[in-house]
């Protein structure tokens, strides 16, 4: 990724416009991926009825086919966190909440949606669900407040 642009003190609608976009433009470059994943190991698992095989052919199978299914709900899950990202509301935000972006250690975060590393505007983001441990330390938080997560206090640079 890029070295980190600085950012203004706050991101206007048009800016976190940009992020959103860019979080379901890389979500949906997963779902792809995936999706060829799952297609990829359901062939694995098939055999042909017609030919004969082996038991090592049937070992090999069985595993390809559980790999499918394992695939298959990350698939699913991919989607849901697709469709989570909808239903954000990315409008400008004053306090820490689902559709705000932060940022603290130097790093930025969407609140609100699971999402590894992705990039806009020259700036790494990643996401924070609402069920996880850090956004309870930080939830209803301003820029500026600080908090304590795994030992060590933080301060929020910025909240939008």
């Amino acid at each position: 990724m890029a070295e980190p642009a600085e950012l203004p003190a706050r991101l206007d609608a048009s800016a976190k416009q940009r992020v959103k976009d860019a979080l379901k433009a890389h979500g949906e470059a997963q779902l792809e991926a995936s999706g060829q994943a799952v297609s990829s190991e359901r062939s694995a698992a098939e055999l042909d009825p017609e030919a004969p095989y082996s038991s090592d052919d049937l070992s090999q199978s069985d595993a390809a086919g559980e790999l499918h299914g394992l695939l298959e709900s990350a698939r699913e899950r991919q989607q849901a966190d697709l469709a989570a990202v909808d239903l954000l509301d990315f409008g400008v935000k004053d306090v820490v909440e689902p559709g705000a972006i932060v940022a603290f250690g130097g790093d930025y975060y969407v609140v609100g949606v699971v999402a590894d590393a992705f990039e806009c505007d020259g700036v790494a983001y990643e996401g924070i669900s609402a069920d996880s441990p850090v956004f309870h330390a930080i939830a209803g938080l301003r820029a500026g407040d600080t908090f304590a997560f795994n030992g060590h206090e933080h301060r929020l640079d910025l909240v939008c």
